[in-house]
């Protein structure tokens, strides 16, 4: 089950969390994103949290974390219109590629609600495949993170949805 968290209701939770998934490799744990970011986790039948998700939204937070990155190099929004963030997305140790994956099929269900056009996000490079698979295109050169204090090189993604047009009736016209 996907649910949305409150900040100020589960600050502690987040952050414990994250700390045990991410194993210390997180320069900070929290930042000033977190209070107005939308956060979401997978919960499992006994409320247990296994993943979470931070979503940003652009018609609520500018710029996103991304563009804050001080190595990346010409990072320009792919697209207009609403644009979403995701980012710190970690799960549970032990399954955590099936998490993730129902994570992020919630996550999507949740952006078509919020009628969103495009989500960005930076992945790994061993992870890069999966997300192409899945429809994401890199849309930058990959630069080394400022976030992770190990070095890591990140890769700018992008997954546009394709929103169905409203049919729209004509008007018939009688012609005696």
């Amino acid at each position: 089950m996907l649910r949305e968290l409150s900040f100020n209701n589960h600050q502690h939770l987040i952050e414990q969390f994250r700390r045990d998934a991410y194993k210390g490799t997180l320069i900070r744990v929290l930042d000033d994103f977190d209070p107005r970011a939308h956060h979401f986790a997978l919960c499992d039948k006994h409320d247990q949290i296994l993943a979470l998700a931070r979503i940003l939204r652009s018609d609520e937070v500018q710029p996103f974390e991304l563009f804050l990155e001080s190595k990346a190099q010409g990072l320009k929004l792919p697209t207009q219109g609403l644009g979403l963030e995701s980012s710190r997305v970690c799960a549970k140790d032990g399954s955590a590629g099936i998490y993730l994956l129902r994570l992020c099929l919630g996550v999507s269900e949740i952006a078509q609600r919020w009628r969103a056009d495009y989500l960005i996000a930076k992945t790994e490079t061993h992870l890069l495949p999966i997300y192409r698979q899945f429809g994401f295109t890199v849309f930058a050169p990959p630069f080394i993170s400022d976030f992770f204090g190990d070095n890591r090189t990140v890769h700018p993604i992008v997954y546009r949805w394709r929103h169905k047009q409203p049919r729209v009736e004509k008007d018939e016209v009688l012609v005696y």
